[in-house]
């Protein structure tokens, strides 16, 4: 009797300390309990950048949301804190420190703005907080070295290659100019653009720039005419690209233009209200096709299903890779989540499909950039079509 009294008691002693175990490796990684794993959402909600704001987080709330319903991952499901940072350095910091030392949260997903998102990486970091960007596409957010901040769609300085090697097999395309703003948005695009265009054997008449909230661009268009341009690469915002572009009709500037992919052609044709001068505008895309085109279709049943009162827009996808990508991860831990676990795993993920993204997401220990492809879109006959990565 007391040898069985003595083995019950051993055997308690056991569990507790098992339990005790559990409990401090659970209290060194936040945002987790046996039910749900907190992660942290922050973009730019309101201000001038809100077009990136409410559509990108929907658009990967929505991959939550269904994983969710389906009973979440590994018995635990998905609790979501999201934060408002405007798209301003300060806010962007003030929001990541709350969710990560007040609202404890397991990870972040977020960042509607690279020179917002800029001080977060550093936090995150310091701090080893694994992190999927959002939508900010500077390069510098997840250089290496670098062990805890992903991407899974198509980094900034990639629009410039793709947009060089387009123009580079267009016909009689020479000479070619910038027209863009000058924030960080723009400017991690540049530098590529150019060492690109020279690669392709083109001369870069450099840039001329447009105010991110220009309502005229007389100025510019006659300052482009003037040194006579085969082509224009546009790197502005939706509402000056659009202001950009009926000036450019109105004026009688006539050559290709190729926009970074800051701007959406469908959204462009919207706001001009005239599909004439759309006529030569092209943009990059990393999409499988256009948003009318059938692998959009069932991310856009998705968008409609849990928020129907959302515009079907490509804004609305560019967050949906990076939750496809954060929940393959979770799930390849498996039940005993920890942030180093799931950093590894998201570092393992080969050949994972990018969801609307026309790449497949592939990350590795030393490259945190899970997709590299895209292609270009053009108007032909007033509707927005797939050209490919060259001109056709």
């Amino acid at each position: 009797m007391k040898s069985t009294l003595a083995s019950c008691m051993a055997a308690l002693a056991l569990a507790a300390s098992a339990a005790m175990t559990s409990g401090s490796a659970r209290a060194a990684d936040p945002g987790i309990t046996d039910t749900t794993i907190k992660i942290g959402m922050m973009g730019s909600l309101t201000g001038p950048a809100a077009l990136w704001g409410w559509p990108t987080i929907n658009g990967a709330r929505m991959i939550y949301d269904k994983i969710n319903d389906e009973g979440g991952i590994n018995g635990r499901k998905i609790e979501l804190v999201i934060e408002d940072d405007q798209c301003q350095a300060p806010l962007a910091l003030a929001a990541a420190k709350k969710l990560i030392s007040r609202d404890e949260v397991f990870m972040l997903h977020g960042g509607s703005c690279t020179g917002a998102v800029l001080p977060v990486r550093d936090v995150a970091l310091k701090e080893k907080i694994p992190m999927m960007v959002l939508v900010a596409t500077g390069d510098e957010i997840v250089a290496q070295p670098n062990g805890y901040i992903y991407r899974a769609f198509l980094p900034g300085s990639y629009d410039g290659k793709i947009i060089a090697d387009f123009l580079a097999t267009a016909p009689n395309v020479k000479k070619v100019i910038a027209v863009g703003n000058t924030d960080a948005i723009a400017n991690v695009r540049y530098p590529v653009l150019e060492a690109s265009l020279k690669d392709n054997k083109l001369e870069y008449l450099g840039l001329e720039p447009i105010e991110v909230e220009a309502t005229d661009a007389t100025a510019q268009v006659l300052k482009v005419k003037s040194q006579n341009p085969d082509a224009i690469v546009l790197v502005a915002r939706p509402e000056a690209s659009a202001v950009f572009l009926k000036d450019a009709a109105k004026l009688g500037l006539d050559v290709p233009v190729v926009g970074a992919t800051v701007v959406d052609l469908q959204d462009l044709l919207d706001r001009i209200g005239d599909p004439k001068p759309m006529a030569n505008m092209h943009v990059v895309s990393f999409y499988k096709s256009p948003l009318d085109g059938a692998p959009m279709a069932p991310w856009i049943d998705l968008l409609k299903k849990y928020y129907p009162k959302d515009k079907v827009q490509a804004a609305a996808f560019y967050g949906t890779s990076g939750a496809i990508a954060v929940v393959e991860a979770l799930k390849r831990v498996g039940p005993d989540l920890t942030r180093e676990k799931f950093v590894k795993a998201m570092s393992e993920i080969k050949g994972l499909d990018g969801g609307p993204m026309a790449c497949t997401l592939n990350f590795a220990a030393d490259d945190h950039e899970g997709c590299k492809t895209g292609s270009v879109w053009g108007m032909r006959d007033g509707k927005v079509t797939a050209i490919g990565e060259s001109w056709k």
